[in-house]
């Protein structure tokens, strides 16, 4: 067969084909081509026609290639099917198939060779894919701390995680096919999971709980469960599939934090009550005025007893907005927080001192510099707000330590949460110190205007009596500026007047504070005179003294 007659026979068949087709002779050199073997490789007409143009990815691939032709060349084959590469103009590299037809003369001779290649780039990446997908999933199953399961039409195990099958105490998938949990859960827990997966198969519709969890044994857990329906690529159902993460860590925080939120409740009313009769001891204190003996303090002692009283509103209102910030926070929470993450939240939060202590020490100023710096060169967002709120906590880990939460993927988000629930930590301590400093002014008051009906004399222990007059001149005492110094040995209880000794210490502290001025010392000691059977009050100043 002569040259025009191999280019009739060429246009014939396969001149318009889609498919790449060449032909070549006994010595590689192309004869013909078709567009779409141009297009395929992207070279022009005077580039591919007259030469040996198969263009190969390596030598490796050419000599492959060259093997498959020897033997169609020898006789050994008529045709040949093999997958190769080709290597375009611009560089990319294009799986291919060959298929390889031998021609021959009619003594039998070989004259040319027919190549058909076809570009089989989209069943390579799918069967690549395929594979990726594979390899995806089985990491999915042995690597995410998650109970993932995959169930047929009657809800029989058909594939498990890893965490999945050390849940239900089984070491192997083997083990577990063709079983369902009733094989391993309470029958009120395995009822229902088979209901659930009978509606999802039956509806379509996707299931998103958080359930109670009761295995064999009658140990309760608490899960996040999703669960879908399982389909073919052609959309017939197969089963089901689920996805359950354990949160019973979580639950139990949520129920503490619930039971929480009740005592604070509880505690509001009782504050509530305190305020109000705080309040009545405030008009007790106006008319309080006009007693001779306590005109000179009464400023000094609304003034005490209205600065924690101030803090517990302003703490009760600033609980308030964390509790409504707390209820948003904590579905996220639950959902989303890792049990990693959730453990260092919780530990964090014990562990920080809820003292409302708002100056830094330059110690901590230090600290704060060095570990915002160090966020920084790390790429940690917000870094200086973040040292801030690090350090404000008063902690005791490294900043390492600090650097390893801040790049888990939640590290922002949790940390404002740990500000929200820190901030009700605070604030209810300082609920707590101002009840407690209004309870001992309002206990000293009383002390102190305590009038025994009788007037006979009564037991009566001097330490609490000269405490009370301090805590009732503490105003006059800080303005002053005065250092109190006491001394208070062990004394047994003495018989006396108590409203009248009260008066007597409170005129000799008022008169020393007074007659030293700004930035006194005064000493105040009680000693048990064992052999007289007695008691020294002493109350020492560094004022003028009397004329």
């Amino acid at each position: 067969m002569n040259t025009q007659e191999l280019e009739i026979l060429f246009d014939i068949l396969i001149k318009s084909s889609t498919t790449c087709s060449i032909l070549v002779d006994l010595n590689g050199t192309i004869i013909r081509f078709n567009e779409a073997y141009r297009q395929l490789i992207g070279y022009t007409d005077e580039e591919i026609r007259g030469k040996d143009f198969t263009v190969y990815e390596s030598e490796a691939v050419y000599q492959r290639e060259i093997g498959f032709m020897n033997e169609l060349l020898k006789g050994k084959r008529s045709d040949i099917k093999y997958e190769s590469t080709r290597l375009t103009k611009d560089g990319r590299i294009i799986p291919v198939e060959v298929t390889a037809l031998l021609f021959t003369d009619k003594n039998g001779q070989a004259e040319f060779a027919l190549k058909r290649i076809e570009d089989i780039s989209t069943r390579v990446q799918s069967e690549e894919i395929s594979r990726n997908q594979m390899f995806f999933l089985n990491t999915l199953l042995e690597e995410v701390p998650l109970s993932i399961y995959f169930k047929d039409k009657k809800s029989r195990f058909l594939l498990n995680s890893k965490e999945h099958l050390a849940l239900l105490g089984e070491s192997s998938m083997n083990a577990l096919r063709g079983k369902t949990d009733f094989d391993y859960f309470a029958p009120e827990h395995a009822q229902k999971a088979l209901n659930d997966e009978q509606h999802i198969m039956e509806t379509g519709q996707t299931i998103n709980v958080v359930e109670k969890i009761i295995d064999m044994n009658g140990k309760v857990r608490w899960g996040q469960t999703i669960k879908n329906v399982l389909k073919d690529q052609n959309g017939e159902v197969l089963g089901t599939f689920g996805i359950t993460r354990d949160i019973t860590e979580l639950k139990e925080a949520q129920d503490a934090l619930e039971a929480a939120n009740l005592d604070l409740h509880s505690k509001n009313k009782q504050l509530e009550v305190a305020i109000d009769e705080l309040g009545h001891t405030q008009n007790k204190l106006v008319f309080a005025e006009k007693m001779a003996a306590l005109g000179s303090l009464i400023g000094g002692i609304a003034h005490e007893i209205n600065t924690p009283l101030g803090a517990i509103k302003a703490s009760s209102g600033n609980i308030m907005e964390v509790v409504e910030k707390i209820n948003h926070d904590l579905p996220w929470l639950i959902e989303h927080a890792t049990p990693l993450e959730t453990h260092w939240l919780f530990k964090l939060l014990s562990e920080a001192d809820a003292r409302d202590i708002s100056v830094f020490s330059k110690e901590e100023r230090q600290q704060k510099r060095v570990l915002s710096e160090l966020l920084e060169t790390n790429g940690i967002e917000n870094a200086q707000v973040v040292a801030d709120t690090i350090v404000s906590l008063k902690l005791h880990y490294t900043n390492d330590t600090y650097l390893s939460l801040l790049k888990q993927p939640n590290a922002q988000r949790l940390l404002q949460i740990l500000k929200v629930l820190f901030s009700l930590k605070r604030n209810t301590n300082n609920i707590a110190v101002s009840v407690e400093k209004a309870s001992n002014v309002v206990k000293a008051l009383k002390s102190y205007i305590y009038k025994n009906a009788t007037g006979e004399f009564e037991t009566v222990d001097l330490t609490e009596t000269i405490n009370t007059v301090l805590v009732l001149t503490a105003n006059m005492i800080k303005h002053s500026k005065t250092e109190v110094i006491t001394k208070f040995s062990s004394i047994p209880p003495v018989k006396c007047q108590q409203d009248e000794i009260c008066q007597v210490w409170t005129n000799i502290i008022t008169n020393a504070v007074q007659a030293m001025g700004e930035g006194g010392k005064l000493e105040i000691a009680l000693t048990y005179q064992k052999e007289k059977g007695s008691v020294l009050a002493t109350f020492s100043d560094n004022g003028p003294g009397m004329p």
